[in-house]
């Protein structure tokens, strides 16, 4: 389906059109595009706000995607697709459901899916030991869950680092750096694991590694996915959901239509 809507009221078509479709995630592209030589310079401004306003308010997850040529300019036959898919895991909502974004991805034959877990190390100070332990059962169960789905699969590859900081973080980054996207989730965990993303945001709506990602300094030619897990009570379920089980549509909302 193609819409013209004005600018300033377009969050609210793309939100009332998401509820209609009872759509599992909205991908909006990112307010930059790259250069010839690389770097990322703002052509639309007006996008940013969008984003930002469907981030509030969407009835479902939403995915920010930072566009480095992953489509091409020419159309690639489903047979021929071959593309390396990498998920940054931190832990938390919104890298599970990137995760679980990948995951469908890796369903066709052509698609790689690489995640890289990263673990604090133990020695980090100042750590909170009750919200951690709260996040690495969820982050162990839903990883479990994941695995034993795709455990068939010969492309999936799992992998996991200890960091101390924002630097070995960084390090690490780099060295899974030849793929054609990275898939991260918005707001990663506190805790501990907040000591190893130390980053600074000059986007807010792409969160520390979103950010870092598209940083001049950080040199990829990697397409990026920011993904925003839905977690409200609305008529829309996650994409996450889609990995156990669909929750079904609340009785109320059916009723009102």
């Amino acid at each position: 389906m193609t819409a013209i809507s004005q600018m300033h009221d377009i969050h609210e078509d793309i939100i009332g059109s998401a509820e209609r479709k009872r759509a599992s995630i909205i991908i909006l592209p990112f307010h930059k595009h790259q250069r010839l030589d690389g770097t990322l310079e703002t052509t639309r401004t007006e996008f940013r706000c969008v984003n930002k306003k469907v981030l509030e308010s969407a009835p479902c997850s939403v995915g920010i995607l930072v566009d480095r040529g992953l489509g091409g300019n020419t159309h690639v036959s489903a047979s021929n697709v071959s593309s390396v898919m990498t998920v940054l895991f931190f832990g938390g909502n919104d890298d599970q459901e990137a995760l679980a974004y990948g995951a469908r991805m890796a369903e066709h034959p052509g698609i790689s899916l690489s995640i890289i877990r990263f673990l604090p190390s133990p020695d980090i100070s100042g750590e909170i030991e009750t919200q951690d332990e709260s996040h690495v059962s969820e982050d162990e169960s839903f990883l479990a869950e994941v695995k034993q789905k795709f455990a068939t699969i010969y492309s999936f590859t799992y992998v996991e680092r200890e960091v101390r900081n924002t630097a070995e973080t960084v390090a690490v980054v780099h060295e899974f750096n030849k793929c054609h996207m990275f898939l991260v989730g918005r707001t990663p965990p506190g805790g501990r694991a907040a000591a190893t993303l130390n980053m600074k945001s000059d986007c807010s709506e792409l969160g520390p590694v979103g950010n870092m990602l598209i940083a001049p300094d950080f040199s990829t030619s990697a397409s990026v996915l920011v993904v925003q897990q839905y977690t409200g009570h609305g008529r829309v379920v996650s994409v996450s959901g889609s990995i156990t089980q669909v929750a079904e549509m609340p009785k109320e909302d059916i009723e009102s239509g």
